[in-house]
């Protein structure tokens, strides 16, 4: 009796076990016909570069900050009421162009004045010397000397007039005003801030060990953050003759702005001088590399198919690596695309 229950205790397990069994296997099926299975047919898209003998050498980066290529403080040659107000924070001005009028009247009645003495003392001064009798070397001489005094006076009141018409001695951009329409200025007041950006001074601190690399009229490219995609022109304008505390030496490099006058007093830039000692050599972008730093690789392209490629790397910079062995001239090495890239995979080739 005990067998027979035992045997039908071992039926049901067997029938049990069997129909999870079978059940899994669907499941695995089922699973399987959902997984995505790429298609053999499928390329993807990658960017290349063709492996080349080129200039290679490290690239020394040197930041510093923007300063106006010129800026000045306009300050009132006379005291005077403002009567013309001819700018505003922000305008951009032209040479001569118009900052502030000062009230002229008064100067323009002494003006009147000391005009009329002189005509006077031309006169007296004619009198005196064409009397054939009754008068003396004196009254000539102090007539002569009213006459250069009166002259002195002319000159003066047309300079002070001309002084009250405060112009902009460069064209730039006002940054900052001082005055309002009826104010009274003083003599030496400060009434506005001038700056010029059509060009700008970039300082940068060069370590003693490089500053062989630079001499004056020096054509550079400079970049910036803000735009990494721009390239600006800068000239070398000032290499210091002496070092700082920190045993740095000052160079000052003059860049040109563009129309827009897109660089801005205070941005930063930066100077990216490459070894052109270094003799040429196979380099390749950094992005092209994969796999560790230890044993790097590459994907290669040979007839629209993939290859992956072992190779040793030297020297390298911020955006390329040097190559000692494993390419040659003329193959592509695949640098974009690379997501989802293996051995064998089909490509069309973008950039080619």
């Amino acid at each position: 009796m005990k067998k027979i229950r035992y045997s039908i205790v071992l039926l049901i397990l067997v029938i049990l076990i069997g129909a999870v069994v079978i059940k899994l296997n669907a499941n695995k099926e089922e699973v399987e016909a959902k997984v995505y299975r790429k298609d053999p047919n499928l390329r993807a898209t990658v960017q290349v570069d063709t492996v080349k003998y080129r200039p290679f050498g490290e690239t020394t980066s040197f930041l510093g900050a923007f300063a106006p290529g010129r800026e000045v403080t306009i300050s009132s040659e006379t005291t005077g009421k403002v009567v013309t107000v001819g700018v505003q924070e922000g305008s951009a001005v032209n040479t001569g162009h118009l900052i502030a009028q000062l009230d002229t009247e008064l100067l323009k009645a002494q003006l009147a004045s000391a005009q009329a003495s002189y005509d006077n003392a031309v006169s007296t001064l004619k009198r005196y010397e064409q009397a054939a009798s009754g008068v003396t070397q004196l009254q000539i001489d102090n007539a002569r000397t009213q006459l250069l005094t009166t002259k002195a006076q002319i000159d003066q009141l047309k300079k002070q007039i001309r002084t009250c018409t405060i112009s902009a001695p460069f064209s730039g951009v006002i940054t900052n005003r001082n005055f309002d329409l009826g104010a009274v200025v003083s003599a030496g007041a400060q009434i506005a801030e001038l700056t010029d950006v059509s060009h700008l001074k970039l300082e940068i601190n060069v370590p003693e060990k490089n500053i062989a690399q630079f001499r004056q009229n020096q054509h550079l490219d400079v970049v910036t953050d803000v735009y990494p995609d721009k390239i600006f022109e800068g000239i070398v304008d000032m290499v210091a003759i002496k070092t700082d505390a920190s045993h740095n030496y000052t160079v000052k490099i003059l860049v040109a702005n563009n129309r827009e006058n897109t660089l801005k007093a205070g941005m930063y830039g930066r100077i990216l001088l490459k070894d052109v000692a270094s003799p040429e050599a196979i380099s390749i972008p950094r992005s092209a590399i994969v796999g560790s730093s230890k044993q790097p690789q590459v994907f290669v392209i040979r007839d629209s198919v993939a290859a992956l490629k072992n190779i040793e790397v030297g020297a390298g910079n911020e955006t390329r690596v040097q190559v000692t062995k494993g390419l040659e001239p003329g193959e592509l090495v695949v640098t974009g695309g690379l997501v989802n890239l293996v051995e064998g995979s089909k490509v069309t080739i973008a950039n080619k």
